[in-house]
């Protein structure tokens, strides 16, 4: 084992100890798909859940917001803003793209704005980044765990 991996175990060792008392850590690993390091990053960088008012504001200090342009009677949405802590993004990113192959709800969100199109597969992953992003807010705001999402009742007319 090379001297860097053995200084990378050190350091996972630490971070899993310490994730390992912090109950907001533990509640956002309740996420299929959410694993200790993302969850470490969503809590560090929303420290107060409380100190947002709604979704929106969530979305925009995360930088996964999309820039507005205006002029005269045009109004265009561009990419995303990019504002907000990188690391987060990034790792919102990927497990976006994962976490769609185990976590139906992801998945539902991923094809419904892809809508079959292949070409928007990277709209919808940043999308449903943000998404993951604001369900990890909300979690963390509510003080609850993940819940699958029921099924919707069907009413039989006979």
């Amino acid at each position: 084992m090379t001297q860097l991996q053995v200084l990378i175990n050190q350091v996972e060792d630490k971070l899993d100890g310490l994730a390992k008392d912090d109950v907001r850590v533990q509640q956002l690993q309740s996420i299929p798909g959410v694993g200790p390091r993302l969850a470490e990053v969503v809590v560090a960088v929303i420290d107060d859940a409380t100190r947002f008012k709604n979704a929106k504001q969530v979305g925009a200090y995360a930088g996964l917001t999309p820039t507005q342009f205006e002029s005269g009677t045009m109004s265009r949405q561009g990419g995303i803003s990019g504002r907000g802590n990188k690391l987060l993004r990034a790792m919102l990113v990927q497990v976006s793209w994962l976490a769609r192959r185990c976590n139906g709800k992801i998945s539902k969100i991923f094809e419904d704005i892809c809508r079959g199109n292949k070409t928007r597969r990277k709209i919808a992953v940043i999308a449903t980044a943000r998404r993951l992003w604001v369900i990890c807010w909300a979690m963390l705001r509510d003080g609850t765990l993940w819940r699958e999402p029921s099924p919707p009742i069907v009413l039989s007319t006979n």
